[in-house]
């Protein structure tokens, strides 16, 4: 059995200790301290001896503290964690470092187990978020006996993450960071039937050295005509509020998933190729959003024997894959908003299939496509036209965004292409 995100977390609070990451300037190292700017003070489940921290989280629960002395961006975060001597269930206890923490309810953990797994949990609102950024997986660089060492090392730089175990890299993909500074902490839990012992030590954190500049970004999109030629300059075509969320589709991100028959990235493209008579569906797994501003260009690359049964667009209010709304538009110039709920599509549509005017019709022809959600309020664009507007049941929590397309049932089937995908704050 697989050790669970979802456990209960217990207390928390925060300071300094020591190991060896490899930036430029230690932010913290040396003994843990107690303190309203330290670790919080000593308890139960949570002792400091000298550079040593020992949990000995409740039973079926987990413990965490951070660091409240330090507010960091950019870091590079080491620890030395020991294997329990023993556990009544090596599937159900972990131990590792929070990351990003911005309060009690809100930070990612990357944790280590002692039947060889990781994984990387994400808590948002109080909610451990059902898909995590990293599942549980199995890795060779753990060592498992009791009493163990093994070094855990996660290194931030601007939204990437990278985590090694014994100095082998075991995941590395795009976060979602907070606006600004943050802290770093531990964690650890025991299993259902027993209170397990995780001694952690050689805390450190030290910067990153720079990177590379990032590419500069891409040009905005020149508002498309409609149909007529006209240009309708009332309705931008994308937000222009603050910047949520962006792929340039560049290179593969394992957040969409992973590469298959289905969907690749190429060519500043994520293309679609759904098994005939299907639609393909891809979410971001790591970023949520709450009200939001998004945009994205689509359109078909061939020529479908059925525009009636091809389309494609965004999905919003995405819960998991069987729980979200799709925006989505064909080739024959129609558009409509339906919402899937346990799987199946609600019989009433939020919008039912309505002919646009502002989309272009054809192969090869590029629409851009906008949904805006403000609450419960939903808005239309396509083509800087609106195109509808209705009120929906936004999720309790934070949602993720995606992308869907959808083939005709023909032999060869269709391929859609989305490019510029942008999330922008709602103004």
């Amino acid at each position: 059995m697989r050790p669970s995100p979802c456990i209960v977390l217990a207390a928390l609070l925060l300071a300094p200790p020591a190991m060896a990451c490899t930036g430029p300037s230690v932010q913290i190292a040396g003994d843990f301290q107690a303190g309203d700017k330290g670790w919080g003070e000593a308890d139960g489940q949570f002792q400091l001896k000298g550079t040593e921290a020992i949990f000995t989280p409740q039973v079926g629960t987990q413990t965490a503290r951070w660091n409240a002395g330090a507010a960091l961006t950019n870091l590079d975060a080491c620890a030395t964690i020991a294997m329990p001597e023993n556990t009544a269930d090596a599937s159900r206890s972990y131990a590792g470092m929070l990351f990003w923490v911005v309060d009690k309810d809100n930070f990612y953990e990357a944790v280590v187990s002692p039947n060889g797994m990781f994984t990387v949990a994400r808590k948002v609102q109080g909610r451990i978020l059902p898909t995590p950024p990293v599942n549980w997986l199995q890795t060779s660089a753990l060592k498992l006996a009791p009493n163990e060492k093994n070094t855990l090392r996660v290194t931030l730089e601007g939204q990437s993450v990278a985590v090694r175990i014994n100095d082998t890299e075991v995941a590395r993909f795009r976060g979602q960071a907070p606006d600004g500074p943050s802290h770093v902490g531990l964690v650890a839990s025991s299993a259902p039937a027993a209170v397990d012992t995780w001694r952690i030590s050689e805390f450190k954190v030290t910067d990153v050295a720079p990177s590379a500049p990032l590419p500069a970004a891409s040009p905005p999109v020149a508002p498309p005509s409609d149909v007529t030629g006209a240009i309708d300059t009332a309705t931008p075509v994308c937000g222009t509020g603050k910047l949520l969320f962006d792929d340039a589709f560049t290179e593969h991100d394992a957040n969409w998933g992973m590469k298959d028959s289905q969907f690749a990235v190429t060519g500043g493209e994520a293309v679609f190729s759904p098994t005939p008579g299907t639609p393909a569906l891809r979410w971001n797994r790591v970023f949520v959003f709450g009200d939001i501003d998004a945009c994205a260009s689509i359109h078909l690359a061939n020529v479908t024997t059925d525009p009636t049964a091809s389309y494609a667009g965004l999905v919003f209010w995405v819960q998991d894959s069987r729980n979200y709304y799709q925006a989505v538009m064909a080739p024959n110039g129609y558009f409509t908003v339906a919402r899937i709920v346990d799987g199946k599509a609600v019989a009433k549509r939020p919008v039912e299939w309505t002919k646009i005017a502002a989309i272009k019709t054809g192969a090869k022809e590029k629409n851009t496509l906008r949904v805006t959600t403000k609450g419960a309020d939903v808005q239309i664009a396509i083509n800087g036209k609106p195109a509808a507007s209705f009120t929906g049941e936004q999720p309790r929590w934070p949602s993720y965004l995606g992308m869907l397309a959808a083939s005709a049932a023909s032999k060869k089937g269709d391929t859609w292409s989305i490019s510029d995908l942008k999330v922008t704050a709602p103004q």
